[in-house]
């Protein structure tokens, strides 16, 4: 789909949506977002410089049984833009720096039926879904902008159905009173790797598949831990030894606690398999008060650190054993429907290379809701 057809899509579907809300205004949820990102490397890494970044989200969620269609489904659609340079090519990191630095584009993210069975206990989901919108996800976290916090780098290294491209996906939920299992299966390949422009589904020989589950523990004060783990079987050239190789796996653990009304804390722990993969483990964790010092806003000190193998570091005997990257972070309202933050980024080992010094760089944001 082309950004003209798609930009006559998102007219007609936020007029259509409009004019159903007013008769039904719980059937239809259309929402939108727009971040505008400047990070500047002020020290280190590859060289200094500004890199400025935007990031455009709407999405249009029915509940089938409100729209009196029928009852217990749900459609989404997610239509995401971006624009703007990655600043890591500054940093040199290898984690990334900003989780909305991508190829520019404007394309339909996520396009998802949603069935509920024995009253919600059961879910079923078919279509272009966001792998990390439900596993290796934590809500403490959610403060930063470093992309390692979203989703670790043991799993996200090997290309997933993740921001900004995902693929076809069945998806199965069971959710017990503080229980939940999820299992899934993508397809191996999100898009077309030869063109990030723009919307593509394909099913071509060797994408194989990427499968998932995880399982969970959760209670109403949103403490959390969960397990999970993956298997990739499409045919990818391993970062190891340049071999083409078709069978990945990795395991991760996640948790989050929150210790009073105001802070809350994070860990995540990720491992793939070293013959496959460059990094083989991951370890995240970090702490966050929200209405710090005034209502809705949140403060936080996070750090990331993802290790090297050993067969990598054997086949790159120039690379150092671990990039740790430290994040100081603010977010604070401003008026409704508009708030900002800066976060501080210093960067020890970036891309484990060692001609770089360690990186400093400042993010700022401006986030507007409409």
């Amino acid at each position: 789909m082309n950004n003209s057809l798609l930009l006559a899509f998102l007219l007609s579907v936020a007029a259509f949506a409009r004019a159903e809300d007013n008769a039904e205004p719980a059937a239809y949820a259309l929402a939108g977002a727009l971040t505008l990102e400047s990070v500047i490397n002020l020290d280190g890494g590859v060289k200094e410089g500004t890199r400025e970044l935007a990031n455009l989200d709407i999405t249009l969620a029915i509940d089938t049984a409100q729209a009196n269609w029928w009852s217990d489904g749900e459609w989404f659609v997610y239509v995401l833009g971006d624009t703007g340079k990655d600043p890591s090519e500054y940093t040199g990191d290898v984690q990334g720096i900003s989780n909305i630095a991508t190829d520019e584009s404007l394309k339909i993210y996520e396009f998802w039926y949603q069935h509920s069975f024995a009253d919600g206990g059961i879910k079923v989901l078919f279509g272009l879904h966001d792998y990390n919108s439900t596993f290796y996800s934590l809500e403490a976290s959610g403060l930063y902008s470093h992309p390692s916090f979203g989703i670790g780098p043991d799993t996200s290294q090997v290309g997933p159905s993740i921001f900004s491209t995902t693929s076809t996906a069945l998806h199965i939920t069971f959710q017990g009173e503080n229980q939940y299992l999820l299992a899934a299966v993508y397809d191996g390949v999100p898009g077309d790797p030869d063109n990030p422009r723009g919307t593509h589904v394909q099913f071509n020989d060797g994408d194989g598949l990427f499968s998932a589950v995880e399982w969970g523990w959760a209670n109403k004060a949103h403490d959390k831990i969960a397990v999970g783990a993956w298997q990739h079987t499409a045919e990818v050239e391993n970062p190891v030894d340049g071999a083409i190789n078709d069978d990945n796996t990795g395991v991760y653990m996640i948790a989050e606690k929150n210790i009073n009304d105001v802070a809350g804390i994070f860990l995540q722990l990720g491992r793939a398999d070293d013959l496959y993969n460059q990094l083989e483990y991951y370890a995240g964790t970090g702490i966050t008060f929200n209405s710090f010092w005034i209502d809705g806003d949140g403060f936080g000190l996070a750090v990331a650190h993802a290790r090297n193998g050993d067969p990598y570091l054997a086949n790159n005997e120039n690379a150092k054993r671990a990039e740790t990257a430290w994040e100081l972070s603010y977010f604070s309202p401003i008026v409704d429907h508009l708030s900002a933050q800066a976060s501080l980024y210093y960067i020890q080992n970036p891309s484990m290379d060692k001609t770089l010094d360690d990186a400093m760089a400042l993010g700022a944001r401006i986030y507007i809701e409409f």
